[in-house]
Formats: structure tokens, sequence, C-alpha cells
């Protein structure tokens, strides 16, 4: 009988230690983020060199190309270069966040936003993502809640400030 009780509580103990594991854990998760939402935020940033007037932009990490005025890629929020820059029609594919799909250089290995592990860009576009310009298709799509811009439903980021869109009601 004794064994019994043992083997039950041991189970219980179990079963408890579970149960706190989930409800702790998206505290845990939301720490991880909001402390690599402050290393983005102190962490110095090159200063992006605008485009010339008129001179078409692209995309460095999935290679879209965009029209002039955008500074941001609207799908991984990287900055645009210009598309006659040689560097950046050659540079390789990347990594990309599969939460948020932001985009970044092949060395790194976490998101700095959310801190998910990054998988290569091709894995995360898919083989049906069409590549073309970011213009609004029709139907409601995605707005950018500073600018107010609108952008096609699988854009993520605003071209223009890189804030992250919203779906239009």
């Amino acid at each position: 009988m004794q064994l019994v009780e043992i083997a039950l509580f041991a189970a219980v103990a179990a079963l408890a230690l579970t149960l706190i594991g989930y409800a702790v854990r998206p505290y845990l998760r939301a720490k991880r983020r909001a402390s690599a939402r402050e290393a983005i935020a102190e962490a110095p940033r090159a200063p992006v060199e605008p485009a010339p007037r008129g001179q078409a932009m692209v995309c460095p990490a999935c290679h879209r190309d965009y029209a002039p005025g955008l500074r941001f890629c609207p799908h991984d929020a990287r900055d645009l270069v210009a598309a006659s820059d040689p560097a950046a029609r050659a540079a390789g594919a990347g990594s990309t966040c599969p939460s948020c799909k932001r985009s970044y250089d092949a060395a790194k290995r976490f998101c700095a936003f959310d801190g998910e592990e990054l998988v290569p860009l091709p894995l995360a576009m898919g083989a049906g993502d069409p590549v073309g310009a970011a213009v609004f298709a029709g139907g409601l799509g995605k707005i950018c809640p500073n600018c107010s811009r609108r952008y096609e439903s699988e854009a993520t980021f605003c071209g223009r400030d890189g804030e992250e869109l919203v779906p239009v009601n």
C-alpha cells in the first residue's frame, strides 16, 4: 500500500510541475522578447544612405525590386539598397525568422526581435510565394499604422518607415 502511495505522489508531482511549466512559459518568452527588443534599440545602426532620386531599389535579402522612394523591404524589413549596386545583387539570401518574417544576414542564428531560431530564406518564403513589386493588388490587404499606406496581404512591413503592417478590417 505504501508503494502505491509513493507512485501516486510522484505522478501528481510530475503533473504539477508540468502545469507550472506551461503557466510560466509565456512569461519567460515575453522576457526573452523584451530583452531582444532592448538589444535592438541599444545596437548602433549604420546610417542609411538614401538612393538618388528615380533610382530603383532592391532588397539585399530577398532580391525583390522596388520603385524609388521606399527605404525598407515590405516583406522582411531590411534596408533597401540601390539596384545598380553590384554587391547587393551578388549577396547571399540570408536567414528569416519564421515568426515575424524579418530577414537577417546568413551569419545570424537567432532573431533579434523575438529570439526565434532563423531558417533559410527560401524555406521561409515557400515555393508558392510570388516575387513581385509591393503594390496593393486589390482586396483588403494590410495598412501601415504610421503612414497609412496600403500593401498587399503578403507584405509584413511598411516600405517607407519599416513599421509592422496591420490587416485592414
